[in-house]
């Protein structure tokens, strides 16, 4: 990236590691850092520059002076970098005039996606006025901190729905290790059975995490192309045949064989797998799954209809949130953790369509699948 597309940032602090390799950083990722020590700010004119990441020193009272000095300049944004402890540190009446911490050493990915927040706000910002900027940059700033902590109870919950089946496949195999020899040939097969169980499930969530990281990265494969959506529906009705003999369901699939639809095949089957076998999860025994297919617009809408257990209010504004715990055992005691339908709503946001539904508590539920036809 050349100078000209550069944006021109002071870098202020004393000359060490840290900040050299930050000062780095910033030049990689399209910023111009103009290096000031706090002691010669006052001699430095910064009036032409709107963006600031400031080192602390070790002594929290020239960071407190620089601050004061630095917002009594013009309307601009103030970033301390640093350990979360040293900004813990920061006389409270100073944090007030800091639009954002940036977490400093941190992992890539979290530095990344702070400094093109700022790039991209502060191109925004150029054609607007200096508080509206600072007040964009504080509040994006916020949603992302808000992003970040549903993550992080996201992957709490993703731990405790690992260790569950993990504990179980633990169990039957130190038991089957202990006393095969006294087990019964009954027994050992439904044994067998439980651990396959286990198995399958952590090896679906681990598959799930897997994708959605990849997503979330841009480290996924998209190959949009023509495909028939019906072949994929008969295709996962073959695959849950088990399921649905087990559980007696009556399951009528209306789609057409030649539904041509515009997407990545893969991403919409995994959309398609997820919401079909949630259906027959949710759907008690003797019930009734249905699933068609509707074409307006330049979209074809896959539908599934269950006879199931249905979904409360409260769950419904949730369905779609990471950080929340929305599964919840199935009609046969199936469990899940919720992560497959994001994961099916993100991959077909990503092509153009929608994952939405309809449901009330007790009365079943209606999943819809919108995929592009590419008319």
């Amino acid at each position: 990236m050349d100078n000209i597309s550069k944006i021109p940032v002071a870098l202020i602090g004393e000359d060490n590691l840290d900040m050299g390799l930050f000062s780095r950083t910033l030049s990689a990722r399209g910023f111009d850092p103009r290096i000031c020590s706090f002691a010669d700010l006052e001699a430095v004119d910064l009036s032409a520059l709107r963006l600031f990441f400031l080192f602390p020193p070790g002594d929290h009272q020239v960071l407190s002076g620089a601050i004061l000095s630095l917002s009594a300049i013009k309307d601009n944004a103030l970033i301390v970098v640093s350990t979360l402890q040293v900004f813990k540190e920061i006389d409270p009446s100073v944090k007030d005039m800091i639009c954002d911490h940036l977490l400093y050493p941190s992992e890539n990915a979290a530095i990344e996606r702070k400094l093109k927040l700022y790039r991209n706000l502060f191109i925004a910002g150029g054609k607007t006025d200096p508080g509206a900027f600072v007040n964009d940059l504080q509040n994006r700033i916020l949603d992302l901190e808000e992003q970040n902590v549903a993550k992080d109870k996201f992957f709490a919950i993703i731990a405790h729905d690992l260790k569950n089946p993990f504990t179980g496949f633990l169990g039957f195999s130190e038991y089957i290790a202990k006393y095969y020899d006294e087990i019964s040939k009954e027994d050992l097969g439904d044994f067998s059975v439980r651990m396959y169980e286990s198995a399958q499930l952590v090896y679906n969530l681990i598959e799930n995490l897997l994708a959605w990281s990849r997503l979330r990265t841009g480290n996924i494969d998209f190959d949009p192309m023509p495909f028939d959506l019906g072949e994929i529906v008969e295709r996962v009705v073959k695959l849950c045949e088990t399921t649905i003999t087990k559980k007696g369901i009556n399951l009528v699939n209306s789609t057409p064989r030649k539904v041509t639809a515009f997407a990545d095949a893969n991403m919409v089957d995994t959309a398609v797998r997820n919401v079909v076998t949630n259906a027959l999860k949710f759907t008690p025994k003797g019930g009734v799954v249905h699933i068609g297919v509707t074409a307006a617009d330049g979209f074809a809408t896959l539908f599934v209809a269950d006879s199931g257990m249905g979904i409360s209010e409260d769950r419904q504004k949730k369905m779609f949130r990471l950080g929340y715990r929305v599964s919840r055992e199935g009609t046969d005691g199936e469990s899940g953790t919720g992560l497959g339908l994001i994961l099916s709503r993100e991959f077909m946001l990503k092509n153009g369509g929608d994952l939405y539904f309809e449901s009330k508590e007790g009365n079943g539920s209606k999943f819809f699948i919108k995929v592009p036809t590419g008319e």
